[in-house]
């Protein structure tokens, strides 16, 4: 155990950012850190933010420079902007490399409670009785007082350290997950695209030191053509142990009923300032309500904001940045702030008592760059009374189609020719730019040009699909935003079918139908259910057709399909999220 230190005078501190390693006592693993020291005055004391990296990244090595996520996806990213500005703010920062990345030993477990949880709770433990200036931390009734930053995997590990170490009181956890099963393989339908993509993006910083079972799960996922299964019961298990779900009430975690409970656990006391992309592909809306909402039920102060964007699959989204976007301001209250300068502010009000200008709303929707509505509750679609009724090709049957339909060769020729038109402008205007900013904005450029497909035309030419209209809209100033949800009835298709559906628009003078902020629930095996749906959040118009999409294969998922094509009949109900907009009659 480490020795407490003799309490000295507490002199002018100076800002300063310097390297050190942690020990997790448990293995004798070193997790490399930086420490950003703020300067404070005599006397002064600053509360602790640990600061956590995506996937394959690293940590911020002082508060000038960007991390390796913000130089290769285009520019700087909320929450590591707002721990930068954090240690200029009275804060000190440590910031560091998870298990098994950069600088750090061991290899990844993807957020072992028992391990990477110890790496945490060693990283306090050195804080308080071995860190220069330690004793300048600051306390609240005799405890340590400790928030975090941090998005992706560095939401990960907010959610889990909080679960395993007490000495949290705040946490801003960015696009994360809540249950891994449902992140990875909703339905045992494995995302089989962004399993490959985490693969390669972990491997570069982690000298192929994954846990095996990122390897088995996507074996698993290639192979579910063949096996007509998706992920075993023992992957799914350590899954789940690996997800905030598990230190909540079994009930509330999705598909429980695959792994064993975990009573031994128990929620954190931790409030929460929850960001989650509506149009994240790998951890969507859902997840953030679901943390939201089980943090609540604990008794926890909890706010969640509902982003556009996220996590993105090149080619197939529209975003101006590769692999991942957070939006950059929000409206709170009457001003318009930077998202970095919001999460802050969240923090000095949790952390450091400084009551905010303007209450943070309960829930905040950012639906485009002119509307954010804040809310109560994120309207969840409980009356499912729209009806629908069709047949979908399935599995490689839906692709082939796909590639050989009649307009197959005049949208690829549309395809490119959109694309081209695209490409180019960006370049003009790069062109056109100050030169002295265009290294700086060099990646961004990049990001940018890799998401020039059009990515609803993508849709239509790789994936098909089969709409089934429910509604039309009659009036402007309205949107979906929320949970939809269905009950369906799938037949037919063999053994066990695979199907993907969602929320699609059909609107007047486009010719390729919305698949709504790109978001996909697959369905394994025939029969009547309920589902939740993705949640969504776009504007709808009059003359819009609003209905339900379904893709017997979809390229999000990729080698996740039905392994012998053929036709399923689908019928049920579906319930939308219709909400009127402020200044609509």
């Amino acid at each position: 155990m480490s020795r407490s230190r003799p309490t000295r005078k507490q002199e002018t501190l100076p800002a300063r950012d310097y390297h050190a390693t942690v020990v997790n006592p448990d293995d004798g693993i070193e997790i490399a850190i930086t420490v950003m020291q703020p300067a404070l005055a005599a006397g002064e004391r600053a509360p602790l933010i640990l600061h956590g990296h995506g996937f394959g990244g690293t940590r911020l090595t002082d508060r000038e420079q960007p991390s390796v996520y913000e130089s290769l996806s285009g520019g700087p990213l909320p929450s590591s902007e707002a721990a930068r500005r954090a240690a200029n703010a009275g804060y000190f920062v440590i910031s560091f490399d998870q298990r098994g990345f950069g600088e750090s030993g061991g290899h990844v477990h993807i957020m072992d409670p028992d391990i990477e949880g110890g790496d945490i709770s060693a990283i306090l433990d050195w804080a308080e009785h071995d860190m220069a200036h330690g004793d300048r931390l600051a306390r609240r009734d005799g405890r340590l007082v400790a928030g975090a930053l941090g998005l992706s995997y560095g939401g990960g590990f907010q959610m889990i350290g909080a679960a395993v170490d007490s000495r949290f009181a705040a946490i801003v956890p960015t696009a994360t997950w809540h249950d891994l099963r449902y992140s990875l393989a909703p339905d045992n339908v494995v995302k089989t695209a962004w399993g490959s993509g985490l693969v390669a993006l972990g491997l570069p910083t982690s000298g192929m030191d994954l846990d095996p079972i990122m390897y088995h799960a996507l074996l698993q996922g290639l192979a579910s053509p063949l096996t007509g299964r998706g992920v075993s019961d023992r992957v799914a298990q350590r899954l789940y142990d690996h997800s905030p779900a598990s230190f909540f009430d079994a009930d509330a975690a999705h598909e429980a009923e695959r792994v064993d409970p975990r009573p031994e656990r128990g929620p954190p006391r931790v409030d929460a300032l929850i960001l989650q992309g509506v149009g994240d592909t790998l951890f969507n809306l859902n997840e953030g309500v679901a943390s939201a909402n089980a943090l609540r039920a604990a008794g926890n102060d909890v706010h969640l904001v509902a982003m556009r964007h996220g996590h993105s699959l090149p080619f197939l989204e529209d975003i101006d940045r590769i692999a991942y976007q957070t939006d950059a301001h929000l409206d709170w209250g009457d001003q318009r702030v930077e998202t970095a300068a919001f999460e802050l502010a969240w923090l000095d009000w949790k952390l450091k008592g400084e009551a905010p200008r303007t209450d943070f709303p309960h829930t905040l929707v950012i639906l485009d760059d002119d509307t954010q509505l804040a809310m109560d509750e994120l309207p969840v679609a409980r009356e499912r009374t729209l009806e629908f009724e069709g047949q979908a090709a399935t599995g490689g049957l839906d692709l082939l189609k796909g590639v050989f339909r009649e307009n197959t060769l005049g949208g690829l020729w549309h395809l490119v020719a959109e694309t081209s038109s695209k490409a180019t402008e960006l370049v003009k205007r790069w062109l056109d730019s100050d030169p002295d900013g265009r290294v700086e904005h060099d990646t961004a450029l990049l990001a940018k040009l890799v998401n020039a497909l059009p990515a609803d035309r993508v849709d239509e030419l790789a994936s098909g699909g089969v709409f089934l209209p429910v509604q039309t809209i009659a009036d402007d100033n309205q949107a979906l935003i929320g949970l939809p949800t269905v009950e369906i009835d799938v037949k037919g298709g063999g053994p066990s079918p695979v199907a993907f559906v969602g929320i699609g628009i059909q609107r007047p003078g486009v010719s390729s139908t919305l698949l709504v902020n790109k978001q996909l629930r697959p369905i394994r095996g025939a029969g009547r259910r309920t589902l939740e749906l993705n949640g969504i959040a776009t504007r709808v118009y009059e003359g819009d057709t609003v209905g339900l999409l379904v893709y017997g294969y979809h390229p999000q998922y990729l080698a996740s399909f039905s392994a012998l094509p053929g036709h399923i009949n689908v019928e049920g109900r579906l319930g939308l999220p219709l909400v009127a907009l402020p200044g609509s009659a």
